[in-house]
């Protein structure tokens, strides 16, 4: 019995061998017949790696600039060359700073020319509203801001005492906007204050 056994386990070896070298064998077939497939699949994951962890450098380093750059201008708002470099490395944020500069300067120029920007709605929307109130405007041709622009004139006529013309205006805001709450408490007191 023992000695039938033992063959039965030399067998049972044997066939595990046999199955191993023949995924080996398969193994190695699989990669003659598609060598150059995963070569270049390998060489585009190596590359591609490279390039991502390349653009994430730059795309930090350049963060790390313009923040410093940003910083600098805070500071010392006539450094030019801390406005070149905020300029080259993040225009939105150096569009920004000359919003900034342009409020507290009070420019209707430079504010006119942002209010221009096409590439960002936000702060083109932003400089024309600025404009407006430099401008004493009652008309605020304002996208984003356009429903507190109309709070602001019916504000102006409640204070006026114009309480019918001050409720035309708040009609015009949008009843789903968040000025909504604000535009009836007003009607509701009528700008009246104690």
């Amino acid at each position: 019995m023992s000695l039938k056994e033992n063959i039965n386990s030399i067998k049972e070896e044997i066939g595990a061998e046999e199955q191993f070298l023949e995924s080996v064998i398969k193994g190695e077939r699989f990669y003659k017949k598609y060598k150059k497939q995963i070569l270049v699949s390998a060489v585009f994951v190596v590359l591609f790696s490279v390039g991502y962890v390349g653009y994430n450098f730059i795309k930090q380093r350049n963060l790390k600039a313009s923040n410093e750059a940003y910083e600098k201008l805070l500071k010392t708002p006539s450094d030019k060359e801390a406005l070149n470099i905020l300029k080259d490395k993040n225009p939105k944020l150096y569009d920004v700073f000359l919003f900034q500069e342009a409020v507290k300067k009070n420019s209707i120029q430079e504010l006119e020319s942002l209010s221009k920007n096409d590439s960002d709605e936000l702060l083109s929307d932003l400089s024309k509203y600025q404009l407006g109130q430099l401008k004493n405007s009652k008309v605020v041709q304002s996208k984003l801001l356009n429903g507190f622009s109309l709070l602001e004139e019916g504000f102006d006529l409640l204070k006026e005492g114009k309480i019918t013309e001050a409720k035309l205006k708040f009609a015009q805001i949008d009843s789903n906007s968040p000025l909504s709450k604000i535009v009836k408490n007003l009607e509701h007191y009528q700008g009246k204050t104690k």
